[in-house]
């Protein structure tokens, strides 16, 4: 029975000091290369599934801006389009890599400098953009697991008084 109890107190031991030295030191780690590789490769994940959905939002954009109202059919593919990057951004591999990044470098503008980027680099224009980051459902979205790091929540997209006056 006594060796039963040594060796669990060890392998514990041995358990406690390699998870210690696993966990990165963000000082270390979070170089200018290290993320951005590690976010492009994540960011690569989104787009791939975000695009069709991106290009869709942008055709309803320019619709809307133009003064045409779109039709019933592109509404309903406007909202499947919609879930679909609903639910990228709520469990999509590319999503979770890059809110483990912001973690990891203690820096939740990772997530969202990265995702206003890939909006702009799929067309959509500024003011579709700040549409979109000022709607609660997008913040909840993209901060979910990262809220708590370093930045109040309400100012990692934009802050407060910006908001009022759009």
């Amino acid at each position: 029975m006594p060796r039963i109890i040594i060796i669990a107190a060890i392998s514990a031991s041995v358990l406690a000091l390699s998870a210690c030295a696993t966990t990165a030191n963000p000082e270390k780690v979070c170089t200018a290369d290290w993320i951005g590789k590690r976010s492009d490769k994540a960011m690569n994940n989104i787009e791939r599934k975000a695009k069709p959905a991106l290009r869709k939002l942008g055709k309803a954009a320019e619709s809307w801006a133009a003064g045409k109202k779109p039709g019933p059919l592109q509404l309903w593919s406007l909202q499947g389009s919609v879930n679909s990057l609903t639910k990228e951004l709520e469990s999509g591999r590319g999503m979770r890599d890059l809110k483990t990044l912001a973690k990891t470098c203690n820096d939740p503008k990772i997530v969202t400098s990265a995702m206003t980027q890939m909006m702009r680099e799929n067309g959509l224009s500024q003011g579709m953009i700040d549409f979109v980051e000022r709607l609660p459902q997008y913040k909840d979205l993209i901060l979910k697991d990262i809220s708590n790091i370093r930045q109040p929540v309400a100012e990692l997209v934009m802050p407060p008084q910006q908001m009022m006056h759009h």
